[in-house]
């Protein structure tokens, strides 16, 4: 039985389930969507159950068995955790040591050898041709597992090799819950957090009220520039995360969320969609002013000029202070 700490995704483990009681396990599986919404855990809770010695983890909700609780600790010699941290390209040598030299060496104690490949998205073309002919001739009794959030960017034929297991992001309902239990959060920022989220509970986990206080503040700024107010742009521009740290790289693509799910709720506003849909539920009234001020080409301009800087900054290097500079200049147009 898949651990109660697993959240959602009811018919996913469902498959899984019925593939160990059918004795139907694929050679390869392919789980993809949203970051942060439990997939590796899955893929995790899935090596419990093809490993386990005693059965009983498919029956009940645990088990104590050597094979299960090894795969829990990240100690069992035949489930292979392959992650490549601060490696934006994984290349070929890194895939043959990490997953081909292991995966065919025989297994040790347990039923199945599993290897887990997390964000496989960051396989290089060759280092994902080189794994194509381990999904085409994987040894007996293996299992290999890839996590991604962009299955796009893999191969075609990595794809068709695969059983494809999609994970959908989890209900709004289900993520401000959690949070409710977890207490750390006053409700309104716990029900913010919820549907600043996008159904991701890791995603949602790393908030807190710190962030949501920053994201209140930097809307309140964009509200009030100007279109001639220099000192104010330069200012706000200057209040962004501008270094290439990981933690102001963070920072930053949670700003170009956070301003992109702003425009959206003016544009939930302006064509009287269901009001349930905005994210920014404490800038409601602040935001319906704004609205009345703006027509929709204006919002979609801007969102337009969100994008392009987003792109300039990503993939151009361009001087971030200067882009948003430019930036907030569109907005407050």
């Amino acid at each position: 039985m898949f651990n109660d700490e697993i959240k959602g995704h009811d018919f996913q483990k469902e498959i899984l389930k019925r593939a160990v009681s059918e004795n139907l396990i694929s050679h390869s599986y392919l789980f993809f969507g949203p970051d942060g919404i439990g997939k590796k855990l899955v893929a995790n809770e899935f090596a419990k159950l093809i490993n386990c010695q005693t059965g009983s983890s498919l029956e009940s909700d645990g088990c104590d068995c050597s094979s299960c609780s090894k795969i829990d600790k990240g100690i069992h010699p035949d489930v292979i955790y392959v992650q490549f941290e601060g490696v934006k390209n994984i290349k070929v040598e890194q895939i043959r040591e990490g997953v081909e030299d292991r995966l065919f060496l025989k297994s040790f104690e347990g039923k199945y050898k599993v290897v887990i490949v997390d964000e496989a998205e960051r396989m290089s073309n060759g280092a994902q041709n080189a794994f194509l002919k381990t999904l085409e001739e994987p040894p007996p009794n293996s299992v290999i597992i890839l996590i991604t959030s962009n299955p796009d960017s893999l191969l075609p034929t990595i794809r068709s090799r695969c059983q494809l297991i999609r994970f959908n992001a989890l209900p709004e309902e289900l993520v401000f819950n959690e949070l409710k239990k977890r207490g750390e959060l006053s409700l309104e920022e716990a029900h913010i957090c919820s549907k600043l989220s996008n159904g991701s509970l890791g995603r949602a986990f790393m908030m807190d009220s710190d962030l949501i206080k920053w994201r209140k503040e930097l809307i309140q700024f964009l509200m009030h520039l100007k279109p001639h107010s220099a000192m104010r742009v330069i200012g706000l521009a200057e209040y962004m995360p501008l270094t290439s740290t990981p933690e102001d790289m963070e920072r930053m693509t949670l700003a170009f969320e956070f301003i992109s799910l702003w425009l959206r709720d003016l544009m939930l506003i302006k064509t009287d969609s269901d009001k349930t849909g905005i994210t920014n539920i404490d800038l409601i009234e602040p935001s319906n002013q704004i609205a009345q001020k703006w027509d929709l080409d204006n919002i979609l301009d801007k969102m337009g000029a969100l994008e392009k800087t987003q792109n300039d900054i990503y993939h151009l290097n361009a001087n971030k202070q200067l882009s948003f500079e430019n930036l907030f200049i569109r907005i407050a147009s």
